[in-house]
């Protein structure tokens, strides 16, 4: 018959040998006591342990105890979820750094702030510094 191991203590009531009724003595077995002739009846097992009778509740006893040979469950390994990329920032729309503001004149240009003056560009490709540390002019030939 199949032997098995308490791998916790847990508590049990006597039984008597002859008649399988309990004698009202209660006992604790300790971890590591073996156990065999195990039984099932209804919802309390009864098995022998040192020759002697014992019942317990089923869920108690599977709670407690392990079939000697048997190899215990693996201990499942965590799976392990990389975590998502991060999403590549939104492109950034390019803001113009030079606010170009057209001038009225008799060939298309336009001026720019700029740190000491205006910057002036000619539509076929010119480009000069007009310096006007407090950006006065208006843009008016003198």
């Amino acid at each position: 018959m199949a032997k098995y191991e308490i791998t916790k203590s847990i508590d049990v009531d006597e039984l008597n040998k002859r008649s399988g009724l309990p004698t009202g003595k209660k006992r604790t077995l300790a971890f590591g006591a073996i156990i065999s002739d195990r039984v099932e009846d209804r919802d309390m097992d009864r098995f022998t342990y040192l020759g002697e009778l014992y019942r317990t509740k089923t869920a108690d006893l599977n709670d407690a105890c392990r079939l000697i040979g048997e190899e215990p469950p693996p201990v499942p390994t965590p799976t392990i979820v990389p975590a998502p990329a991060p999403k590549p920032p939104a492109p950034v729309k390019p803001t113009a750094l030079l606010q170009w503001e057209p001038l009225s004149s008799s060939i298309p240009a336009s001026r720019a702030k700029v740190p000491g003056g205006w910057l002036i560009s000619i539509t076929n490709g010119g480009m000069t510094f007009y310096p006007d540390p407090n950006h006065a002019w208006d843009g008016a030939s003198l």
